[in-house]
């Protein structure tokens, strides 16, 4: 993170100011573009996710007859069987595990968060872009109480973007002398979308059949991947920074050191 426009004034005085938030909006959009350069190291580079694998349909199956003494019984009898489309998925990051992951990542936007009466600043309102390319696994099986119709394995790339609109606030923290720096994003609307889709193999058939499972991939990966992921998706990422709240905190050796001009 860089703060080098703060240079010119001291950092407390920037802090304690009434009508100034703490950070410039460039500052603002350098921390969170660094924050999220860096956190991608931690990014697992593999996910695996199912929808509805192993679901069962109770059904009929039949009557059982039996005796009691003199008199006739009979039971019906149930079982569970697999039914409806189930799909087991696994995502991966391509190229060498040991580099960056290729995820493009770009602030685009930064504007102040402002209360509705206009009153001053409170944090900063940022709106940022992510597209990463993945290889894709997809298992997909389709049943009707107990019999299967296909099951086929489907291979190929998929393009995903993420589109985050989020909040980044920096205040100091008086508990200790000297005050410590804390940065505090968070995540309000999370996006993702379907940007691009080739599948490669489907089993081993290739050529007209694969684009026409390319059609059912895409659709099984909107309704899997996108929708299920975009339900949680801003609770998930919170959560994801509450975890690395302390690589947040700042002393104030370590700010004075990243406003000092090189």
């Amino acid at each position: 993170m860089r703060f080098d426009s703060l240079a010119a004034s001291p950092p407390m005085a920037s802090a304690m100011s009434n009508d100034q938030p703490f950070m410039s909006a460039e500052q603002a959009r350098q921390t969170v573009q660094e924050l999220i350069d860096s956190s991608l190291q931690y990014c697992p580079r593999a996910y695996e996710g199912d929808k509805h694998w192993g679901d069962t349909k109770k059904v009929w199956a039949g009557i059982r007859v039996g005796r009691e003494g003199l008199r006739i019984t009979t039971h019906r009898r149930w079982k569970e069987v697999k039914h409806g489309l189930q799909t087991k998925y696994e995502v991966s990051l391509p190229g060498d595990p040991n580099a960056a992951p290729p995820i493009y990542v770009q602030v685009h936007s930064v504007t102040p968060n402002r209360p509705l009466d206009g009153g001053l600043c409170h944090g900063w309102k940022i709106h940022t872009d992510l597209i990463a390319p993945l290889d894709f696994k997809a298992r997909i099986e389709r049943w009707t109480r107990g019999l299967q119709f296909y099951s086929v394995e489907v291979t190929g790339k998929v393009k995903l973007g993420l589109k985050l609109v989020g909040r980044l606030d920096a205040y100091p923290d008086y508990g200790e002398l000297p005050p410590a720096v804390i940065i505090d994003p968070s995540v309000e609307k999370a996006d993702l979308t379907l940007m691009a889709l080739d599948v490669d193999r489907v089993s081993k058939l290739g050529g007209e059949v694969a684009e026409q499972w390319g059609e059912l991939v895409e659709k099984i990966t909107r309704a899997v991947l996108l929708d299920d992921f975009n339900e949680r998706l801003p609770d998930k990422l919170n959560r994801a920074i509450d975890k690395k709240r302390d690589r947040l905190r700042l002393s104030i050796t370590d700010w004075i050191r990243k406003i000092q001009p090189s």
